[in-house]
């Protein structure tokens, strides 16, 4: 038996009692943090608005070789084949979804507006009648504030930012949350309601604006953007190609300018003056509507990044910026034309000056950047029948315009004749938004039907119509029963919410655009099809492991990919898991 020597024993046995008095003095000398330490001291969002997911690819020859593609895509995880999962592909409905992670039947941004039985008005995605513009410096009067201004009242789940704020409630040095965009839709639904600051452009002033949901009155640091005029540099200055000559085999010009927006011209040089003789709305639309949209918000976003220190301080802070120019500009010309292919060069020098920014200002290994977009786009209709004319072998489907208000007036004509006995005194259709329509219920129940009938005949009649694919009705989504094998139900049910979802809904032939008062010329977006859903997922930062990934992802893995960046807990309800192995594990 081996024996220990007794001063041994002796001094193993004050050697626990101090190791045990240490662990009781340690547990009990203060609270447990409240928060965990921050994995990043800045988490940027970066949403390039209608950047479709095959640019990347599609024009990789013509990127810059020092550019902020290359570096993204060399240096962190590109996800090529990230798709939203559901159907109504919009603005609104696509930055509520990066900022919550949840689709749009959790979060309640079901499109950019929807209708209201209760009041028969149209409600705005996000903007309250109760909310005005705070005083700028071209708006000092509070008489004059602009109401039913910016507001996020309308979202139903809690965003990134929320999250990020919540959980360093409880410390003295607060994360701080700024959201910035051209759009006031994508800077109050990217950024939520409990955060710093969300600022947008308006286009009557030429200068970034806020709501009284936010403050009182616009931070020091905007008000001096502002005064400085920035936007008026620009003027006169007009729009010309980074690369005046490009190979045919990028751009799609057969069309000859069919179906474009003339607004600002149909070829190169585009005006930017809004054919003013000095700064004015018209000339701040026209640079909006030009890639000089994004550098203004890139200056922007500098002057964020400088007066709030951001990425600087002992909490992580979190920057969210949607440009918008890119969407406005395939809006007008379309996603094969030169003009969305320049912006789209410039928007690689955009990130590339970002990344340069934030490693001078945070350090190059102490920030992440999670870039997306919210949405792709439609090819016009015009581009892609001289494809087809031009080669009839290539698999491409007719592609036409419907005339939304001459579907209406079929759709009211062929429920009157079924339901009304003919009445043309009877409205049978409250209200049509982008895919869907509202009936008028009150007719409904005056005249003893069922909604559920006028519902399915109406779906039914519009699955035969030119240009419909399909249609589904309230009382079927309302069941949410899973019916494998069809696609498109399924998108259209992330896509529907009980209290504001219209009664049917209907989904366009691929290839096909509702034309309208807004859209007789250029292309729009908004389907369940590719082109409008595929977007790219870029994330870069400490501990990412990088390379081409080409699993299928969402959108929705932003969230807790900023959340496992920041090192907090996503908000409640998010499902979306964060990619396996994306950051090493």
């Amino acid at each position: 038996m081996l024996r220990w020597p007794w001063f041994l024993c002796g001094f193993l046995f004050l050697l626990t009692i101090a190791f045990g008095l240490a662990v009781f003095q340690s547990a009990t000398a203060s609270d447990p943090p409240e928060c965990p330490q921050p994995h990043v001291r800045l988490a940027v969002v970066v949403v390039f608005d209608q950047f479709r997911g095959d640019y990347l690819e599609r024009w990789e020859p013509l990127f810059a070789a020092d550019g902020g593609f290359h570096r993204l895509k060399k240096d962190g995880a590109w996800f090529t084949d990230c798709h939203y999962p559901y159907a109504t592909t919009v603005t609104g409905v696509g930055h509520a979804t990066l900022s919550t992670g949840v689709p749009p039947s959790q979060h309640g941004i079901i499109d950019n507006e929807w209708y209201r039985y209760d009041n028969l008005s149209l409600v705005y995605c996000a903007a309250s009648p109760e909310r005005h513009r705070v005083p700028t410096p071209n708006n000092d009067s509070p008489k004059e504030k602009a109401t039913g201004y910016g507001s996020p009242e309308n979202l139903l789940a809690l965003t990134i930012g929320e999250a990020l704020k919540a959980a360093y409630e409880k410390d003295p040095v607060k994360p701080r949350v700024i959201s910035l965009s051209l759009k006031d839709r994508s800077a109050v639904l990217l950024g939520g309601k409990n955060i710093d600051g969300a600022y947008w452009l308006d286009s009557a002033t030429g200068t970034f604006v806020t709501s009284d949901f936010y403050r009182a009155t616009v931070h020091p640091w905007v008000k001096e953007f502002n005064d400085e005029k920035l936007i008026d540099t620009w003027f006169g200055k007009d729009w010309l190609p980074l690369h005046p000559k490009v190979d045919s085999k990028y751009v799609f010009a057969d069309s000859n300018g069919a179906g474009e927006g003339v607004k600002q011209g149909l070829s190169f040089p585009h005006p930017t003056t809004g054919g003013l003789d000095k700064p004015g709305p018209r000339y701040y639309d026209a640079v909006t509507c030009s890639p000089y949209g994004n550098e203004l918000l890139l200056a922007l976003a500098k002057k964020a990044i400088d007066a709030e220190k951001l990425g600087t301080r002992a909490t992580p802070d979190l920057l969210m910026l949607s440009f918008s120019s890119n969407d406005l500009i395939g809006h007008s010309w379309g996603p094969d034309s030169p003009e969305v292919l320049d912006v789209t060069l410039r928007t690689d020098l955009i990130v590339k000056e970002l990344l340069d920014y934030l490693d001078k200002t945070v350090g190059k290994d102490k920030y992440t950047l999670v870039m997306s977009a919210d949405h792709g786009i439609c090819p016009l209709p015009e581009v892609t029948a001289a494809r087809k004319k031009a080669d009839p072998f290539l698999p491409l489907p007719d592609a036409q315009r419907l005339d939304g208000a001459k579907f209406v007036l079929a759709a009211e004509s062929f429920l009157r004749e079924k339901f009304a006995n003919a009445d043309d005194k009877v409205v049978c259709i409250a209200r049509r938004t982008s895919n869907s329509c509202y009936l008028n219920r009150n007719w409904i129940q005056a005249a003893g039907l069922k909604q559920e009938a006028v519902e399915q005949a109406l779906a039914n009649w519009a699955k035969k119509y030119p240009g419909i694919l399909t249609a589904y009705t309230r009382t079927e989504l309302l069941k949410n029963e899973p019916l494998p094998g069809d696609g498109i139900r399924q998108k259209v049910q992330l896509s529907f919410q009980a209290d504001r979802s219209g009664d049917v809904v209907f989904v366009l032939q691929p290839y096909w655009l509702v034309s309208s008062a807004a859209y007789r010329t250029g292309t729009t977006h908004g389907t369940p099809h590719d082109y409008d859903t595929h977007v790219p997922l870029l994330v870069y930062g400490p501990g990412v492991t990088a390379g081409v990934r080409t699993e299928q992802v969402t959108p929705l893995a932003t969230v807790p990919i900023l959340a496992k960046a920041l090192g907090i807990a996503p908000p409640d309800g998010v499902k979306a898991p964060v990619p396996p192995k994306l950051f090493g594990e």
